[in-house]
Order: C-alpha cells, then structure tokens, then sequence
C-alpha cells in the first residue's frame, strides 16, 4: 500500500531509517561557524544579509541570528521566555472520535508519544527555534519493534543546512554539496542550485545545490510573525537592528567609562629628567589605574584630577533601555512582565492587561505547534502503523486555565442538575483527563452514611 504525506509526496519506507541531514566533517553541512557576521556588524553589512536572505540564501541571516542569542541577554531571555511558555505545557492526544478503532489508535499515539522514553518536551523547545529564525527542522529518526513504528530519535538539525525553494520561497530543501549528492543522485535529479553569481554566500563558498526533504522525514516548523516569506517572517530579522544600535551604545559607554569612571592622572617631572626617567614616570602614570601603585623617583610626582565631564551616562542607559523595550514588545508583546518602568511602578490592571497580551502569544504558538506535530509526527506515525485515515487523532498543547477548577466541577454539576445535557468528553477534554479505558478502575458518586459522613468510592466501569 503507497503511501503519501500531507503534501501529496509519495513515502520511501526504505529512507525512514537512514539520517538525511545528517553533519559531515568537511561539506556544507558541519558544524562550525567560520563566518561569524556579528564581527564588525554595520548597517551597510546587516543590509546586506537581510536582503541576501529574502533572496534566497539565508546562511548568513542565519548564522547572526544564533550570534545574536549568544551575545544580547535581553534577546535571549525574552526568546527563552516565549519559547519555554509554550515547551512546559501540557501534553494531550485526541482521538478522531468515539469509535474503538478511533481509540485505539489514539492510544498508541499517546503510548508513543506521551508515555515512552521519547523526550518530547525537550524537542518542543527545539522546534521553537521557529520563533527567532522563522522555521526549524526536526529530523525523524525511525525504527521498528516487531511491526510497529516509532519515532526512535528526534533530532534538530541546524537551520543553516536548509534553504527555501527559490521559485516559491516555501518549499524547505536540504542543502547538498556540487557532483553527486549524499544518495548517489546527481544534483539536477534531486535540486538545482539557486545562487550561481549571486549573493554573499556564493562569492564565499562553493555554490550549493539542494535535495528536496524525504517524506515523513521531518517536524517543519514555520512561526510566522508576520504574513509573507517564511524566511522574513523570524523575529531575529526585526531584533537584528536593535542588537545592532545597542553593540555602539554599548561600545561608546564602555569608552566613557573607561574616560570618565576613574581620576585623570597627571606625572610632573622636573627639569633635570632624562628620557629613561620619563619613560619610567608615564608607565608609572599608565599602570596605576591597574595596579593601584606604582615606585617612582623623589623628584617625580603624581597627581590625580577629578574627571569632569558635560555628558551623562544615563543617556547610554536609558537608549539601551528603550531597545530592550522594542525587543520585549516584538517577543512578548508587552514589557511589563519583564522590566519594570523607570517611572513608577506600574499597575495592577496594567500588568494583568500585558500578561493577557502574553497568554494571547504563547495560545498562538500553541495552537501553530500542534498543528504541526499532527501533520509531521502523528500522521506518519498513524500512516505506517494503521494506514491512511480519514481523520487522524489531534496532538493538542493544553494552555493552562485561569479559572479555578473547583469553581467550574461546581457550575457544571449545578446546570447538569438543573437538565443541561453536558458531553463528558467535553467536562474531561477542558480538566486535561484521558477518557477511562475499558475495565479500568473509576470514582463513583460519593455517598453519605450515618457514621462518618460522606465517603468516596471508587468502583469499576
């Protein structure tokens, strides 16, 4: 029986197995960055990279934008903060219905995914890479046990190694090198190369050829933070101006403290000195900034001025401030539930307002990743293990409720009391809970006794 992904490509089982993208030690794909970007970054650079990216070859976007969470705390703590919201919650698996067949497959989704070894949550957080660089990669490594298959390994796989078809801008190829490729194909069977004469990357390096992504192979994840080409649609585009005006507010504040944060120095020397003296007197000069002393000849002296200056370093503060502030509304959306204003301290309703804005993100990226993991991780699995389905069953991030639980087992029993017909699918899908299976111990409806009062008991189904 032939199989298809969700975009129509017909499935090679005998590939499942094998690693597509995996590293290697001199072509295109290792691990090493030699460019380095962020080094020497100026706007006619950073233009440049931006625009080589929405043309076609994101490396060098690519790479700055890894540099950027490594050198910006601020970057990467409101990138974590996002990412994280979204890895820590929790994990359900719908069935596609009631049926016993619906059912059971369901279950071994949630066997598979939910209760092996698998470290699912760990690889949420990776294919939220998305969110900063605008698409991730996950490769699926699979394996049999006996006739059933199983994700056996999720691995990211470094976004440097993919590019966008250049036609569409939406279909992810793998890089490949010139000749044959990795599986012995030649380069025009599996892609073409898309940079011949054009761009930084192809006046650096050999020109790349791609290979389309093998079906079933890989979680694509796109995070759009706007509508358009995946590649403009990462949040590091935005952010890469404002790392790159604070790297020269923070390089002119290190030169003012380093001019204004310590006493000038002044050696007087008298008029009988000779050269030897007046070299020992200016690294005496020099070095009592550091070493807090210095030896020096009776007939030589020192004096400390205090440093006067017309400027302020609030100016350099208060300018990284507010790029911090642009970076936080780009990730989060707010500002409030990272930094405090400089004036005031902010309301109540203010901070509640701007966590609502917050949950409002955080349900989106839910919402994206599930629907992703549906189509990239249980269809296949649903597919190689049962065949094609009309209806598959829903991985589903459950965003936690704010309205307290006890609150609402009491409206729900009040208006089932009163003749409302509520679905116990719907009562167990909002409190997070798995239906119960067949002969699976259950609570039963407390009881009352005379002696000591009410009691639960729990019975079968």
């Amino acid at each position: 029986m032939k199989l298809y992904d969700a975009y129509g490509r017909e499935v090679e089982t005998a590939h499942l197995r094998e690693e597509q993208a995996a590293p290697t030690f001199a072509g295109i794909r290792n691990i090493y960055s030699v460019m380095h970007p962020s080094a020497g970054l100026t706007p006619e650079r950073l233009t440049a990279i931006l625009r080589d990216a929405e043309a076609g070859d994101p490396y060098l976007y690519l790479e700055l934008a890894e540099e950027m969470e490594e050198k910006d705390l601020h970057y990467l703590a409101v990138l974590s903060t996002r990412k994280q919201s979204v890895a820590q919650l929790d994990m359900i698996i719908r069935a596609a219905s009631s049926s016993p067949e619906d059912q059971k497959i369901a279950a071994l989704v949630r066997e598979v995914l939910l209760e092996g070894t698998l470290p699912l949550e760990s690889v949420l957080f990776d294919i939220l890479d998305a969110i900063g660089k605008g698409f991730s990669a996950v490769e699926i490594i699979w394996n049999t046990a006996g006739r059933t298959w199983f994700p056996e390994r999720l691995v990211w796989r470094d976004p440097r190694w993919f590019l966008f078809d250049w036609v569409n801008g939406e279909t992810l190829l793998l890089r490949t090198m010139g000749g044959a490729t990795e599986h012995g194909a030649a380069p025009e069977a599996n892609g073409t190369s898309h940079f011949k004469g054009r761009g930084l990357f192809a006046r650096s390096a050999p020109q790349p050829f791609t290979a389309p992504l093998w079906p079933f192979k890989f979680i694509v994840h796109v995070a759009r933070a706007k509508a358009g080409l995946p590649i403009r649609g990462g949040l590091a585009r935005a952010a890469g101006w404002a790392y790159l005006f604070k790297n020269y507010v923070l390089k002119d504040w290190v030169t003012f403290t380093e001019v204004f944060g310590q006493p000038l120095r002044v050696g007087k020397y008298g008029p009988g000195a000779t050269e030897n003296d007046k070299r020992v007197l200016l690294n005496a000069v020099t070095n009592i900034g550091t070493d807090a002393g210095a030896v020096i000849p009776d007939s030589m002296v020192i004096e400390f001025t205090e440093a006067r200056q017309s400027g302020s370093a609030d100016l350099y503060e208060r300018f990284c401030d507010y790029l911090d502030r642009q970076v936080s509304k780009a990730v989060l959306g707010q500002t409030l539930t990272t930094e405090m204003p400089r004036e005031g301290g902010g309301s109540r309703a203010a901070a509640q307002v701007h966590q609502t804005v917050r949950r409002d993100i955080m349900g989106s990226d839910a919402r994206r990743l599930s629907a992703t993991i549906t189509q990239d991780l249980v269809k296949p699995l649903v597919d190689l293990n049962f065949g094609p389905q009309a209806r598959y069953p829903q991985f589903v991030l459950g965003l936690p409720d704010d309205q307290d639980v006890k609150v609402f087992a009491d409206t729900i029993s009040e208006l089932a009391d009163r003749g409302l017909r509520v679905s116990q699918k719907t009562v167990l899908d909002k409190l997070g809970l798995p239906e119960p299976q067949e002969g699976e111990p259950i609570l039963a409806p407390a009881r009352s006794t005379p002696a000591s009062g009410t009691i639960a008991h729990a019975g079968r189904g």
